[in-house]
């Protein structure tokens, strides 16, 4: 665990150049990884390039290439959030398990030594997406990431080693980065009296209350309620 001020962030594989010893892992695993390694270099273009000398060398993206820091332009926008999402959550599943198998290693599983893990350590790092190429789904992954840290969970490995924020607090927050990040016009709120997020189309705005969910505007006792009053017309 790292930390940085009031964060802490699990490093997982960064600053790792392999395994230390062999593992005994499900029959398939080095098989699978390897292809869902592949499949990620497919579609977002990545290339492999070796980088060190002697036995100090090993493999790496190119991610560092100027044109992933323009954006991966040649990759739509959708597809390359998901495929950022979805590689990213793999990374995070695969540090856990891999903890699990040197912890109990899988019976009559296969071995995966420090040479195998070689061919596809690169592609243990996890990825990320420039605002600017964000769709709606991938932004609110994201702030829903950044509220559940908030209100002091542990999200994607990263912990708020701070008090944790109330529900309104955390809301709030995500509510400033509207400005520079919605640019689907989400509006995200935490509704009155719940714990998550809730889009423009899951709540209703009342004078009073702030964000409510239909669900609770439904049922409103209160005299004058002006959502309810909003749809009676």
């Amino acid at each position: 665990m790292a930390g940085d001020g009031d964060m802490s962030y699990r490093l997982m594989f960064d600053f790792t150049t392999g395994l230390a010893k062999p593992v005994m892992a499900p029959i398939g695993t080095k098989d699978r990884i390897i292809k869902h390694i592949e499949q990620v270099e497919s579609v977002l273009g990545l290339k492999r390039m070796t980088v060190g000398e002697g036995e100090d060398a090993c493999l790496a993206w190119d991610y560092w290439d100027e044109r992933y820091r323009a954006g991966f332009p040649d990759v739509d926008d959708k597809i390359l959030c998901e495929t950022v999402s979805d590689h990213n959550a793999w990374v995070r599943r695969l540090y856990d398990q891999l903890g699990g198998w040197f912890t109990a290693p899988v019976e009559d599983g296969e071995i995966i030594t420090p040479d195998d893990a070689r061919a596809f350590w690169h592609g243990l790092r996890t990825l990320e997406v420039r605002p600017d190429r964000w769709t709606a789904d991938y932004y609110r992954d994201r702030m829903e990431h950044v509220f559940e840290v908030m209100r002091g969970g542990e999200s994607e490995g990263v912990s708020f080693d701070a008090k944790a924020l109330t529900p309104a607090q955390a809301g709030a927050v995500v509510h400033l980065f509207e400005t520079f990040l919605d640019r689907n016009d989400m509006r995200l709120e935490c509704p009155k009296g719940h714990d998550r997020l809730a889009s423009s189309d899951e709540y209703d705005w009342c004078s009073r209350c702030g964000a409510v969910a239909q669900s609770d505007a439904d049922n409103c006792r209160k005299r004058k309620c002006p959502v309810l009053a909003d749809r009676s017309i």
